[in-house]
Formats: structure tokens, sequence, C-alpha cells
């Protein structure tokens, strides 16, 4: 229940607001529990990278001494870091770090946090990212802590059988409703018909098998192009690969953008392809935008978005010949299309920010 006398005070912890999907759940978390009223929320980042919009409400404990040694730079920080949240007097800590190194993680958990309740969250189904492999040292690290958020219950499941934890629950990630309407409606100029993949163009992503189902595709030869919001290391070999197949006018690098919604809105539908995901945001986005969204039937994360053939189609994991074949049916079959735009934005409500802070609340029983 509500204490009405106190504000509840939270830190939510991270490395930075880098650009990638991770940045994008640490900053609708933030607005979103920075909007309750009794709640006093702070962003804690132990590197410099965010946005100067937040600049009243964040904490950074990035290199800023000017002495040369690393090491005692990474000393400096986390004295600071661990001082502050002590002397915050924290009701919660949500941490929303990746947390590969077992020392790391080991010296954080047991040294550096003040005893408050802390609520560490999972966002991959690749769940080493987040929880140490070794089962023992998960329990030990984990086990005691208030909660473990997964962003899916599928990556739940994964977690509990992993690591038979019982500290275990799901809330999804968050969307900023009135933010992608707002920035849906912004202009584009494009007066080609076009379909869409957003994200970073690195491997897990497979962009390149992508261009390669596009390819196959009947899509090239009636004029639907396809348009690729993101940026990443693997973008000179996506470009060279558009020329070798002969679709360097047909496949259209837009780089990455603050507003991929303007191209969601106008595009025909979305395609996720990745080798893993925890959530996949990016196609709850884009149903917002009220367009329909193909996606592999992942380990953890699509299957909880998209209800196959009502706003979008859900493909064999992996097969990129059935996303060829997926693609087609969602381009020719007007019923289905216009079926799983209608019921695109309304699938996705459950993501809203109210619903989502109700499961927060509830959560840290103060709702």
């Amino acid at each position: 229940m509500i204490n009405q006398s106190k504000k509840y005070k939270i830190a939510i912890v991270a490395y930075n607001l880098d650009y990638g999907g991770l940045a994008k759940v640490i900053t609708n978390l933030f607005l979103l529990l920075k909007d309750v009223a009794f709640l006093d929320v702070e962003l804690v980042l132990l590197d410099d990278n965010y946005n100067e919009e937040f600049t009243d409400s964040v904490v950074s404990f990035g290199f800023h001494s000017n002495e040369k040694s690393i090491f005692y730079k990474k000393i400096k920080k986390y004295y600071l870091f661990s001082k502050h949240l002590r002397e915050s007097n924290l009701d919660f800590i949500i941490d929303l770090r990746y947390r590969i190194n077992p020392i790391t993680e080991i010296l954080i958990t047991k040294l550096l946090y003040p005893k408050t309740k802390i609520l560490y969250t999972v966002h991959s189904s690749k769940t080493e990212t987040y929880l140490p492999k070794n089962k023992i040292l998960t329990k030990q690290l984990y086990g005691s802590s208030h909660k473990i958020v997964c962003v899916s219950k599928e990556n739940a499941k994964i977690v509990k059988l992993k690591h038979s934890l019982t500290n275990i629950t799901t809330i999804y990630n968050p969307l900023n409703l009135k933010e992608i309407e707002k920035k849906a409606k912004e202009a584009i100029y494009i007066e080609f018909d076009f379909i869409l993949a957003v994200g970073r163009l690195v491997a897990l992503k497979q962009f390149d098998k992508l261009i390669e189902s596009y390819s196959k595709s009947i899509l090239p030869n009636n004029g639907v192009k396809l348009v690729i919001v993101g940026d990443g290391p693997e973008l000179e070999k996506m470009k060279d690969l558009a020329n070798k197949l002969d679709l360097s006018n047909d496949i259209i690098f837009i780089g990455f953008i603050d507003n991929p919604y303007k191209y969601m809105k106008k595009a025909k539908f979305l395609i996720l392809c990745s080798k893993y995901e925890g959530f996949g945001i990016v196609l709850a986005e884009a149903l917002a935008c009220e367009i329909p969204v193909i996606s592999f039937d992942l380990v953890s994360g699509p299957n909880e978005i998209i209800t196959n053939q009502y706003n979008g189609l859900l493909v064999e994991n992996q097969n990129f010949d059935k996303l060829t074949e997926a693609i087609n049916e969602l381009y020719t079959n007007e019923s289905l299309y216009s079926k799983c735009k209608l019921n695109a934005k309304e699938s996705i409500q459950k993501f809203s920010f109210d619903e989502i802070t109700k499961d927060w609340l509830n959560l840290m029983q103060i709702q």
C-alpha cells in the first residue's frame, strides 16, 4: 500500500544510453516511473553517454578524472557510485546493466550495493548476458534479490529452467505510445511502396539474410523496395551485398535516425529476422504505427507480441525460405493484410505506459 506521507526513492542503474534497443528500454522505464507522483526516480549511469534532456535527473560516474591510470579511474568510479547509492537512502534499485563479468558482479552485488530491495532485469533469451552460466554463482548473487524481472514469459521460463530460481517475474518492455503517435506524423518524402527493417547492422540481426530473402521474393519485380533504418559495423557489407544482387536501387539504407516511426507509419509492413531477442520491441513499435509485422517465431519475444494471421505473421525460426513465402503472402493476400493492419494498434495496448506502470508498482508493492 502507498504511504502518502513519503516519496519512494528509486535508482535505475545502467551503463549508458548508447544507441540501441536497451537504451530505449532504459529511457522508457525512466520516463514511465518518473511520471508517478509518489516516486522519486534517478537514473544512475556508470558511463557518460546520455540524452541531455535528462540532465537534471541523471547521475553519471564516467571517467571524469584526469588521472592517467585506468585502474585508478575505475576504482574511483565504483567508489563514488557505491557512496552515492548508500547516501541516497533508496527504497529500490532497478539494475538494467549487462552483467557479463562474474568478478565485477560479485563486487557490485555483495560489496557496492546498499542493503535495499534490488530488482535485476534480463532482456535477452541469451541469458548469460545478464546471469552467469554457473548455476551456483547465479543463485549466490541473485537468488535472494527482491525480484529478477524478465521481459517475456518465455524468457522467464528459460531463466527458471537454467538456474532453478524462484524469484522470477515477467514485465514487458513499455511502449511510449504518445511519443510514437506524435513522431509517426512527421512527413517523409518517399514516392514508392516499401517494406521496412529497423535495427543495428550487426550479425545478430541477420540483415544480409533478410536482403537475400527479399531478393527472392516477388517484391522487387513489383516495385516494392526494402528500406533499412539503422547503422552499425556491417553497413558497408550490406551495401556491397545489395550491389552484388543488383538491388542497389531497390534497397534503401537510411542510417541511424532518432525517429524511425515516420518510416514505420508509411511502410507496408516490418520484418524482424534476428538470431534471438528478449522481447523484440521494434515489432510492438511498428504495430503501434498501425502496420503489420513479420518475425521468426524466436525462442523468446515475438510470439507474445504477434498473434499469427491476426496482426502479423510468425515464421518458423531461422527458416529464410519460409520468410520469403511470408513476405509474398502478406503482400499478395489483401484480406489477410487488411485484417492484420486493422488489428495492429489495438493488439499492443497491453504494452502501454499505463499498463506497465501498474505492473512495476504491483511488483514493488507500492500501489
